[in-house]
C-alpha cells in the first residue's frame, strides 16, 4: 500500500507527462514541499512497483 505522499507524488508525474510538462527534482520540491532526498527514495520506490500495482515500473 502507498503512502499519501507516494500517491501525490505518481499523481503529479502522470499529470505532467500527459501534459507534456518537463519534470525536475527543484519543480517536484516546490509542488510537494519535500526535500530532493526524499524525492528521490520514493521515486526510486516507485520505478520498483508496477504501473498496474501503482507504480511507476514496467
Amino acid at each position: 500500500m502507498s503512502t499519501d505522499f507516494e500517491r501525490k507524488l505518481r499523481q503529479i508525474i502522470l499529470n505532467d507527462q500527459n501534459m507534456g510538462r518537463t519534470i525536475s527534482l527543484e519543480h517536484l520540491q516546490r509542488r510537494t514541499g519535500h526535500d530532493q532526498q526524499e524525492i528521490k527514495a520514493i521515486l526510486k520506490k516507485l520505478r520498483q512497483i508496477p504501473v498496474r500495482e501503482g507504480g511507476l515500473g514496467s
